[in-house]
């Protein structure tokens, strides 16, 4: 009877990448986390809103109740400088921090596309069931995407939380604009013109300063590795 000899045990096989039983859980939070982004985001974004809104519409009511007392003298027309301009910085702090979660919100987006992407290498039979797309890539209209501003999405652009924000803040600058004339003594129609101008240049730097957020902080699109 031979003695039994110790076989060598083989090394223990750890699967790696997406084969790691683990990796699917850890796909899942993540996935959980990047949802939870972005719904703290538009809390974010219309929280700000619902304020400067509110803001506004408590300095116009504020401003009418006065007028009356006042008869549009120049009480009326210096408490309304002081309101517009707290308005408008409120506006302002609004549209730069809206600007800014679109294009968060661009990255968790591009992020839950790479997500889908490992579940299809995993389980590549799901394709099918999937609406949404497991590509990180983006279409070149999609303003959010960090395209260039242009005529050509300009209209897509004005349907945007903050290109409201924008539009109001411009409005604004140019009633604060035309209250300062009539503050220093111009007559109605000069005051009407110089409001006018600051209103429409107001309109385009919102439109220069969204562009150039866009173009500084494009969201990758593709992953610096294939995922295994």
């Amino acid at each position: 009877m031979t003695p039994a000899t110790d076989e060598p045990s083989a090394p223990d096989q750890r699967k790696t990448g997406l084969d790691d039983p683990r990796a699917l859980d850890i796909l899942t939070t993540e996935h959980w986390s990047l949802l939870s982004a972005r719904t703290l985001g538009y809390q974010e974004m219309f929280g700000r809103t619902t304020i400067f809104i509110g803001v506004l519409s408590g300095t116009i009511i504020a401003l009418a109740l006065l007028a009356q007392v006042t008869r549009f003298g120049y009480e009326t027309l210096t408490f309304a400088a002081v309101l517009f301009a707290v308005s408008l910085f409120i506006g302002l702090a609004t549209f730069v921090r809206c600007v800014a979660i679109n294009l968060e919100d661009t990255r968790w987006v591009v992020g839950m596309s790479l997500l889908r992407r490992a579940y299809m290498q995993i389980v590549p039979e799901l394709e099918p069931f999937f609406v949404a797309s497991h590509e990180p890539s983006v279409e070149s209209r999609t303003l959010g995407y960090g395209s260039p501003q242009s005529f050509g999405n300009l209209a897509n652009s004005l349907t945007t939380t903050s290109s409201v924000v924008a539009a109001l803040n411009s409005v604004l600058a140019g009633t604060l604009a035309s209250d300062l004339g009539a503050l220093v003594g111009l007559a109605l129609t000069p005051a009407l013109a110089i409001g006018t101008r600051v209103a429409l240049v107001s309109a385009v730097l919102h439109v220069l300063y969204a562009s150039r957020f866009r173009r500084r902080h494009v969201p990758a699109t593709r992953s610096s590795q294939r995922v295994a």
